[in-house]
């Protein structure tokens, strides 16, 4: 195997772990999804009680709706990990040539594709190219990573003060339907 076909394999293979990272993403929206739609369904009775609920309610609701916004946070946080991720890698790989076309390198008025064609133009180049798009993608799996970590134990918690809070809100609700 040569460079290229080396570079080529470890580009696959770290898309792969992000698309992997994305994947596992999906079960966690859907946990919070699932929260938010408890929510949702019974909005009537919350509006309705509202007032009579205990302190104790009121916290764990309004820590289930805090772990809810720092979750969707770090879900887009993987979902849109990075813009540039060029400007965020090392600085030995800067005037390597990209292989990524951004919306201005293809304006149809003055399209600008000498970076791109450049990394075609030799072994070289295209070697270069390769590596630093190796570099990029291993950049956005780090960072999808770091950040899936971070939700799953920021979901762990929000499952954990969502029980507690449905405990108490479906006693208390209880308790408010009988009097």
């Amino acid at each position: 195997m040569d460079k290229k076909d080396i570079l080529n394999s470890l580009i696959q293979d770290t898309q792969e772990n992000s698309r992997f990272i994305e994947s596992k993403t999906a079960i966690i929206t859907a946990i919070i999804g699932a929260i938010l739609i408890y929510y949702l369904q019974d909005i009537e009775n919350i509006i309705k009680y509202f007032c009579s609920f205990s302190r104790v309610n009121y916290f764990f609701l309004f820590l289930v709706i805090i772990s809810t916004a720092f979750n969707v946070c770090f879900l887009f946080k993987i979902i849109f990990p990075t813009d540039n991720p060029k400007s965020k890698i090392p600085d030995n790989y800067k005037d390597f040539p990209n292989l990524y076309l951004s919306k201005e390198h293809l304006n149809t008025a003055n399209p600008n594709l000498i970076e791109f064609q450049d990394s075609f133009s030799n072994d070289l180049n295209t070697e270069k190219a390769m590596e630093l798009e190796y570099v990029k993608t291993s950049y956005i799996r780090n960072s999808k990573l770091s950040s899936y970590r971070i939700l799953i134990f920021g979901v762990l918690i929000q499952v954990i003060l969502f029980i507690i809070h449905l405990v108490i809100y479906n006693s208390e609700l209880i308790r408010l339907t009988a009097e």
